[in-house]
């Protein structure tokens, strides 16, 4: 069994890492994450320190980006995802299947995770998201 908290900052990052989690779940402080709450979450330069810390604790980091972006907005989203991966994240949880795409193409190696905010509500969409993940596009 493996151990994910959620973590809305830097010192509940800590708090859970020095805990015992095995990975934390974060998201950045824009509409790019569902719960982007006044006081909570990252900043893409702090972002890097809760990389830093829990990597060095043997704890992986999990990035939301998980809201759907308009075409006006699509340049937040391709950043977010470009700040995560440099920032060394473990895994991306995306719900938007452009974003998906996006993240496949430009950094093959950085895990993916769907989102619950994702839209797979049957199992024929669950077999696409298999199958497409199979074929290494997801």
């Amino acid at each position: 069994m493996e151990l994910v908290c959620p973590a809305g900052n830097l010192p509940s990052l800590k708090k859970a890492v020095q805990e015992g989690a095995d990975a934390v779940y974060v998201g950045f402080k824009d509409d790019t994450n569902a719960r982007h709450f006044a006081g909570l979450n990252f900043t893409p330069a702090n972002i890097k320190q809760a990389v830093e810390f829990a990597h060095t604790h043997d704890c992986k980091v999990f990035l939301a980006i998980n809201t759907y972006p308009q075409p006006s907005g699509w340049s937040r989203w391709t950043s977010a995802v470009s700040i995560a991966a440099d920032a060394g994240v473990d895994a991306l949880i995306v719900a938007d299947i452009g974003v998906l795409e996006y993240t496949h193409d430009n950094y093959p190696d950085l895990r993916l995770h769907l989102s619950v905010q994702g839209s797979a509500t049957n199992a024929s969409a669950l077999a696409f998201y298999q199958e497409d993940r199979k074929s290494t596009r997801l």
